[in-house]
């Protein structure tokens, strides 16, 4: 027999920030929306620098009353903007990024928000049927000529619309984040209409060849792949029909015509860039790296950064296009002079656990709750999801009642504990009849009766169990658990799998058990 205890101490590092916070008088939180290019996303405004009140801008994790970047924004007496429109809380939904001009309080983890602003990434009819370039995990797509990707488990869907059904000419409104590649990954997506019956449009990019017509205010640019065409009832906001120039950052809203790169502009409103060109103090800045001329090293998103006095964690860890990061300095001219650049790249699957079961019992006031077994904590990063028949889209933790089947996705904190990345309600019907255990092996033994321990809880196994190894290739028994074949060991992410359960709140005989990561 082997045994293995794990400390709590082996959490992300990106769960810790919450005391970092709770010590700034300026705290400036953007997770990039925009690449350098301009191309999608909204950028803090150019208020000529930044000073007390705070700015977090990230996706909605849950409810109660919001979760932004870990910290619990309380909303009372907040105003709520979506599309410029004043609205109530019900109208913001899991996943999409918001950003919040509020108070941090001294403990980090909560704040009061004076301000909540929703404006999304793109919205109009899928240009042709969506790629599975993953399949049942990723799919890509355009709309408006704009490469779309959209994940099955971070992807928040919403309206009707769903990772599976996706189809041509279905009209999206799409939140997310700008990659170094110029994509949206979503990190929200509904279902609006169909195209044409459904012809409403917002697209975000710079402006190329403006031409205008002063004798009836009528004029023509070209953004992105798509030709966008003025009249004198066109609002145009923070710039002019006459100012409009060449490199100009705007947001466009209007009718797309049958030609489906033509644009009738309702509204032409110019966007800000980056953080603005002014000076705080102190910011932080959290990201996708793209290469930026106007930067001494690269942009975060659209922000650059001067990363010549910086220290770097981990040592010589080198930013790079397309990696992660977490920035920390002050902005000077709109440019962050970075004190410290920490890499937030996706770590290794070690710790990956995931559990999908109805649940035993719940402590709302403690947000945990325990599953096979096992003890699951939610914190602020948590993402919830009803993806039940009740469609509860403001689906909070105090909601999930026993007997409720979820699916859950998070990190092993020790035997028998999870941290939770996400939590999704399901109905446990219709073929959401399986019950699943998957994390780090705590405990193993082979021999003609062999045992297997996944996160503290015992694997029941029996001649019909069937194994594979992380390339998922049939084993026997005594292959998989035996040397010198084997992979199986300590710590190994491990997924026990029993299908068609009869009771989904325990794991049965294990019809499947599967290495995932050796």
């Amino acid at each position: 027999m082997q045994r293995i205890e794990r400390s709590q101490d082996a959490n992300r590092a990106s769960r810790g920030r919450a005391d970092r916070r709770g010590q700034r008088s300026i705290f400036v939180l953007l997770l990039a929306l925009l690449g350098c290019s301009g191309a999608g996303g909204g950028d803090v405004a150019d208020s000529g620098g930044m000073s007390g009140t705070g700015i977090s801008q990230g996706s909605i994790s849950a409810f109660g009353s919001i979760f932004v970047n870990a910290v619990q924004w309380s909303l009372a007496g907040a105003s709520i903007e979506r599309e410029g429109v004043p609205v109530g809380e019900a109208a913001l939904r899991v996943g999409m990024v918001v950003r919040i001009e509020g108070d941090f309080d001294d403990n980090g983890a909560t704040g009061t928000a004076l301000r909540v602003v929703f404006d999304d990434a793109i919205e109009g009819p899928i240009d042709a049927p969506p790629v599975e370039t993953v399949p049942g995990v990723e799919k890509h797509f355009t709309i408006l000529g704009e490469t779309i990707v959209v994940d099955a488990g971070t992807t928040v869907f919403d309206g009707g619309a769903s990772f599976m059904n996706l189809a041509a000419d279905q009209v999206l409104e799409v939140s997310g984040f700008v990659d170094a590649a110029g994509a949206i990954r979503a990190s929200w997506v509904q279902l609006e209409g169909v195209y044409p019956a459904s012809d409403r449009v917002e697209l975000r990019g710079r402006v190329v060849n403006p031409a205008a017509n002063p004798s009836d205010d009528s004029g023509i640019f070209d953004l992105g792949s798509n030709v966008v065409r003025y009249t004198a009832s066109t609002v145009f906001d923070g710039v002019t029909r006459a100012s409009l120039a060449n490199g100009d950052l705007v947001e466009v809203e209007g009718t797309l015509r049958p030609s489906r790169n033509e644009i009738d502009a309702i509204r032409v409103e110019r966007e800000d860039e980056g953080l603005g060109s002014g000076d705080a103090d102190e910011v932080e800045i959290e990201g996708i790296v793209s290469s930026c001329a106007s930067a001494p090293d690269f942009c975060v998103g659209s922000v650059p950064v001067d990363a010549s006095g910086a220290t770097f964690d981990p040592p010589g860890f080198v930013p790079m296009p397309g990696d992660f990061v977490e920035v920390e300095g002050a902005l000077v001219g709109g440019v962050v002079i970075a004190d410290e650049i920490e890499s937030e790249n996706e770590e290794d699957d070690s710790q990956d656990a995931r559990l999908e079961a109805r649940v035993t019992s719940v402590d709302p006031g403690a947000r945990t709750l325990v599953i096979l077994g096992v003890t699951v904590a939610a914190d602020g990063e948590t993402e919830l999801r009803d993806e039940s028949i009740a469609e509860d889209e403001s689906f909070m933790f105090g909601e999930i009642l026993p007997g409720d089947y979820l699916s859950i996705e998070g990190l092993a904190t020790g035997p028998g504990q999870v941290l939770a990345d996400s939590i999704r309600r399901d109905d446990g019907i219709d073929g959401q009849d399986d019950v699943r255990l998957r994390g780090p092996v705590t405990d193993f033994s082979g021999g003609p009766d062999p045992t297997l321990e996944i996160l503290g809880q015992d694997v029941p196994l029996d001649l019909m169990t069937v194994f594979f190894d992380e390339l998922e290739q049939s084993r026997t028994a005594a292959q998989f658990f035996g040397p010198p074949t084997s992979d199986l060991r300590l710590d190994a992410i491990v997924e026990a799998r029993d299908l068609d359960a009869v009771d989904l709140s325990v794991l049965g005989l294990a019809d499947e058990v599967e290495i995932e990561d050796p």
